[in-house]
């Protein structure tokens, strides 16, 4: 495993990523949401934990998707999601704190993809 502490943070935010949007795909489902929003979640996990593995293992090849994931769900996904699903919800705390955390992971991301 390599020790350089950016390629470290671009592992551990794509596993929070990931874990994170999971996490509340399945909390939404109880609620009433779509199963297939915890199916999309879980395939995109998938990538991203094997993107995490690569990067873990010390492959540079992993920045560029995660650099490429992080742009596009920060500046195209997460607004549309914001305007389309967020907002007409009405949100509660932990739909809040999901976006919050989900758009903090994704500029983390970005960050340590650029930076590794």
């Amino acid at each position: 495993m390599n020790s350089d502490p950016w390629q470290l943070l671009l592992v551990a935010a794509l596993i929070a990523n990931a874990a994170a949007g999971f996490g509340y795909r399945v909390y939404r489902f109880r609620k009433g949401g779509p199963l297939g929003d915890v199916l999309g979640q879980a395939i995109l996990g998938l990538l991203l934990s094997g993107l995490a593995a690569a990067a873990a293992l010390g492959a540079g090849w992993p920045r560029w998707p995660s650099l490429v994931y992080a742009g596009l769900f920060g500046l195209v996904v997460m607004p549309l999601w914001t305007l389309a699903v967020l907002i007409p919800l009405p949100p509660g705390r932990i739909d809040y704190a999901f976006t919050a955390f989900y758009w903090a992971t994704l500029v983390v991301i970005a960050l340590a993809a650029v930076l590794v």
